[in-house]
């Protein structure tokens, strides 16, 4: 028989106290609490003799996916409508200093209302209709596919602004709608601003307006799963110039054999005759006209070990710039990388190489890198 003795209810109460103490609050029984986040520290080497600490091993955040935190909730207003919120911080890896002005910055900041009939709206600071879209990729690669994120402020400046600028959308300021789910299919829209600086007086960067459409789709057939999405994004520049950027991107995937590949094009297009991408304020590839890359990652991803999928993978990356001074100037990376997920413990680790080298029409001494990257991700 149970032991009912007079300190049962004392032992309770402690219990639930404890539990009270450790919990996250909320401000009402209304609407739900969730908190998530996860932590993404990275080694990086590079040979790089102009970038930073050349030769040397950095620990850093690893801005491919980086560390974050957030809440995130919500309350059923009737069976097929609710309204929620998300709010997530990110720790800004440019800024190297713990004590920096900058190490957080708002990710997230939105409301929204969705319905399974109508779709969903949302209002608020949060990812464009274009957003991912460049970057659609089944597998767990950890990397950003056809971007350099993680590298951007470790290599030199030259190298740096020639492959980071991305054709993906971005989190701003806005109102988007996203329709329901219809055979696989979601149309999704959106209208945007730049947060304001917080700057003294008018600063035209804060007046940028973006209008972006994007349709994607995935589904799963005879153990063949799929996902792409093709979309258009329209950049109203107060400061400077407007830009037409166009993405697709697409992944498949074999489930029986873990197989896959995903790729991508994007291209952006100058609505101007005189556009200076300026590197570094030393070199400059003046007159612009547009803009073209393409990306295409393909491995195999199984769970050969049991403690979770283990993903393989080989990536190449490719972008140019059209300029009518210097003709084409374009760039290139190859890489091989490895993930090793741990499902009890909701964390990845990863390694990965890559070669940077650029196709120029003059020499320079800093136009290539080789860069070997190692971290862990653990997800809450």
């Amino acid at each position: 028989a149970a032991d009912l003795g007079g300190n049962c209810c004392a032992d309770l109460e402690e219990r639930v106290a404890e539990l009270e103490a450790t919990a996250a609050r909320k401000g009402n029984r209304k609407v739900s609490l969730t908190v998530y986040g996860q932590v993404n520290q990275a080694i990086i080497w590079h040979d790089d003799e102009y970038g930073y600490r050349e030769g040397k091993l950095t620990v850093r955040d690893n801005s491919a996916s980086t560390s974050r935190f957030g809440f995130r909730g919500e309350a059923q207003i009737r069976p097929d409508l609710t309204a929620g919120y998300v709010i997530e911080i990110g720790l800004d890896d440019m800024d190297f200093s713990i004590y920096g002005d900058k190490a957080f910055m708002v990710r997230h900041n939105y409301a929204y209302l969705s319905s399974s009939t109508f779709g969903r709206l949302a209002v608020g600071q949060t990812s464009q209709a274009t957003d991912g879209l460049y970057e659609i990729n089944l597998a767990n690669t950890v990397t950003t596919p056809g971007g350099m994120d993680e590298h951007a402020f470790v290599l030199n400046p030259f190298l740096s602004s020639f492959f980071s600028p991305g054709f993906d959308g971005s989190r701003r300021q806005g109102i988007y709608y996203s329709t329901p789910t219809l055979a696989g299919f979601i149309l999704s829209a959106g209208y945007a601003h730049n947060t304001q600086s917080g700057q003294a007086g008018y600063v035209a960067e804060d007046s940028d307006t973006y209008y972006d459409i994007a349709l994607r789709y995935a589904g799963e057939f005879n153990g063949v799963r799929v996902a792409f999405g093709v979309g258009y994004r329209k950049t109203d520049d107060d400061g400077g110039n407007d830009v037409d950027t166009y993405i697709a991107s697409g992944s498949v995937m074999h489930t029986p054999t873990g197989l896959f590949v995903s790729a991508g094009y994007a291209k952006s297009e100058y609505d101007v005759n005189d556009f200076d991408i300026d590197f570094d304020d030393t070199i400059s590839i003046t007159n612009t006209l547009d803009r073209r890359g393409f990306w295409v990652t393909a491995g195999i991803e199984k769970n050969w070990f049991g403690v979770g999928a283990t993903t393989l993978y080989g990536e190449y990356n490719w972008v140019e710039y059209d300029g009518r001074q210097l003709g084409d100037v374009d760039g290139s990376y190859w890489g091989l990388g490895a993930v090793q997920k741990i499902d009890a413990a909701a964390t990845d680790l990863y390694l990965q190489f890559r070669k940077y080298e650029m196709d120029l029409p003059f020499n320079v001494p800093f136009d290539e890198a080789k860069v070997v990257t190692g971290g862990m991700r653990i997800q809450f």
